[in-house]
């Protein structure tokens, strides 16, 4: 029973990943014998990981405003609070790790 599990975790990690159409024919269609009833759930797979991707790169604008108010406000630090002061930092340091997240996704 934890080999079937591992197995079939493993394939999930495979198929959310970015895949090319030679990667889905190769590890989807091939797998199931080019059946694409069985494929369907594989392909549904993929298809929800990659509008999952496309929602997540459209927040990049948030990510880089965040981070440009953000820098701004950490070039004026000596009239900021102490309040103001941690929020200009944690908010630049987040914004540009999310906004290096989504890039790469």
């Amino acid at each position: 029973a934890r080999r079937e599990t591992a197995m079939v975790n493993e394939r999930t990690s495979m198929l959310i990943n970015p895949m090319t159409c030679d990667d889905i024919n190769e590890k989807v269609f091939k797998h199931y014998n080019y059946d694409g009833v069985r494929a369907h759930g594989d392909l549904d797979t993929i298809a929800r990981a990659e509008s999952a991707r496309a929602r997540l790169r459209r927040t990049v604008p948030l990510w880089l405003g965040m981070t440009a108010v953000s820098g701004y406000n950490c070039t004026r630090l000596g009239v900021l609070s102490v309040s103001g002061r941690a929020g200009a930092i944690g908010g630049l340091a987040f914004g540009a790790f999310m906004t290096f997240t989504t890039l790469r996704v």
